[in-house]
């Protein structure tokens, strides 16, 4: 947890020292796992998403027009 003193790094979620944020630098796994920690609702609702968008009417025609498209050029 969080002291008065102290607050998360925007960028990688990391305590930082309220006076040092300036001159805090992120570690880049750091940093990765904190950005995929906020999309992890979105990545998980993924699929989700494709199917429901794929059931639509442009969904259905997009998918569509990509088969006809790899039918062409082969």
């Amino acid at each position: 947890m969080f002291s008065p003193s102290q607050m998360p790094c925007a960028e990688c979620g990391e305590s930082v020292v309220r006076g040092a944020a300036e001159t805090h630098a992120c570690d880049p796994s750091r940093r990765l796992d904190f950005q995929m920690l906020t999309m992890r609702r979105g990545i998980l609702a993924f699929d989700t998403d494709l199917h429901v968008y794929l059931s639509g009417k442009q969904g259905r025609f997009e998918a569509w027009l990509a088969a006809r498209d790899v039918r062409r050029s082969a």
